[in-house]
C-alpha cells in the first residue's frame, strides 16, 4: 500500500476491536520466520498455528498497555507487543489461553510442535537478570516496510525505558532486521541455537539512554 495524504498513519494503543487485524499482520509479517518454517512447515502455519500463537501472545500483554499499532483508516497495519519489567506470572485466564493456543499448534503439527515449544522455553534462560522491557514481538504489513513504521512504533517504549534507565531486550532469526534493530540503539549480545537443528537466533539488547534533564 503507497503512502500518501489520504492514508493518515495513527499510532495508538491497540484496543480490542483491532485484535483480529493485529492479529492478520503479525501473521503475514512472520509468514517466512526461518524459525517457524523451520517447525510448521507448510502454508497450514498461517491459519492454524499463527492465529492462536499470536493471538494468545496479543491478548497475554494487552493487560499492561504496551501493545501499539500502526493504523491507516481505521486498518491496523503495524503492531508492536512489549512486556514491561515486574510483568509478575500470568493469570489464570491467559494461562489457559495459552495452553488452548499451544494445543492448536500441536495438533495441526504434531511431529514438529514439541521441538517448537522447547526452543521457546529454552530461550527464557537466555533473558537479562536485570529488569528489561521485552519486545515479544513487531511487525509491519507487507508493502509498507523500510518506511520508517516500525522504527515510529517501538519509540514510545524506548523513550520511556531511556527515562526510567531501563534496558530492552529481543530475540530475532531474521538477520535483514538486526541493522534495523541497530540504529534503534540496540547491540547483539549473542548468537544462540535455542531451537535443536534450527537456524540460528540473534539476542540483542539495548541500554538505555541517558536522557536530558
Amino acid at each position: 500500500m503507497p503512502l500518501d495524504n489520504s492514508n493518515q498513519i495513527v499510532f495508538t494503543q491497540l484496543s480490542a476491536e483491532h485484535i483480529k487485524g493485529a492479529i492478520d499482520v503479525l501473521s503475514r509479517a512472520f509468514d517466512e520466520d526461518p524459525v517457524f518454517t523451520f517447525y510448521l512447515y507448510d502454508s497450514r502455519r498461517r491459519k492454524f498455528a499463527y492465529r492462536p500463537f499470536f493471538g494468545d501472545l496479543i491478548r497475554s500483554n494487552l493487560r499492561f498497555g504496551h501493545v501499539h499499532a500502526a493504523l491507516i483508516n481505521q486498518r491496523v497495519v503495524a503492531v508492536s507487543v512489549w512486556r514491561p519489567p515486574g510483568a509478575g506470572e500470568p493469570t489464570q485466564m491467559e494461562r489457559f489461553q495459552s495452553f488452548a493456543a499451544a494445543l492448536a499448534v500441536r495438533i495441526f503439527f504434531p511431529k514438529t510442535a514439541k521441538g517448537l515449544f522447547q526452543g521457546f522455553h529454552a530461550m527464557h534462560a537466555l533473558h537479562p537478570k536485570e529488569p528489561y522491557w521485552y519486545l515479544c514481538c513487531v511487525g509491519v504489513d507487507l508493502g509498507l516496510q523500510g518506511k520508517g513504521i516500525g522504527t515510529r512504533l517501538l519509540a514510545p517504549v524506548l523513550d520511556l525505558a531511556d527515562q526510567t534507565s531501563t534496558l530492552c531486550y529481543l530475540e530475532t532469526p531474521f538477520p535483514r532486521d538486526i541493522v534495523f534493530y541497530q540504529r534503534l540503539g540496540f547491540e547483539i549480545a549473542r548468537e544462540s541455537r535455542p531451537f535443536i537443528a534450527a537456524p540460528m537466533v540473534w539476542i540483542m539488547t539495548r541500554a538505555p539512554k541517558r536522557v536530558s534533564p
